[in-house]
């Protein structure tokens, strides 16, 4: 059954014959204590639902400021849900972000940091997520 999560996405979203899990947190530019009520609902959601090891999440941060606060909540975000992801990306963030986001994951440890990509497309995001093309370094 095909249902909205809190963050407005189709859930389960689906693309060339693959099942996606978008997480829409661009757009709230510096509106943090709303990003973060977005992510809480969001984490929940995920949490309640069934398998483990199983979204393939593309999480959208166009025109959205990532600070350090943001980067912690972000990374603390994806260690609570961790048990719940095969695949990661993130679109839409600038270098110094990006930068940021994988030294808190080193920093904390957490696997994801060795397979989470980062991109500027969109649609190419979806496609690595999906395994219809390689990508072998972090961009």
């Amino acid at each position: 059954m095909i249902k909205k999560s809190p963050s407005g996405s189709l859930c389960p979203y689906y693309y060339i014959g693959g099942e996606l899990h978008p997480l829409k947190y661009g757009s709230f530019h510096n509106d943090k204590e709303r990003l973060f009520e977005t992510m809480k609902a969001e984490q929940e959601f995920i949490l309640k639902s069934s398998g483990k090891n199983n979204r393939r999440i593309w999480v959208d941060l166009y025109e959205t400021v990532i600070d350090d606060e943001v980067v912690d909540v972000l990374v603390k975000h994806f260690k609570n849900i961790r048990h719940k992801i095969f695949n990661l990306c993130l679109v839409g963030c600038s270098s110094v972000a990006r930068r940021a986001i994988k030294k808190r994951m080193k920093s904390d440890n957490l696997d994801l940091f060795k397979t989470t990509r980062f991109f500027d497309d969109p649609e190419i995001a979806k496609q690595w997520l999906l395994g219809k093309i390689r990508c072998d370094v972090w961009r």
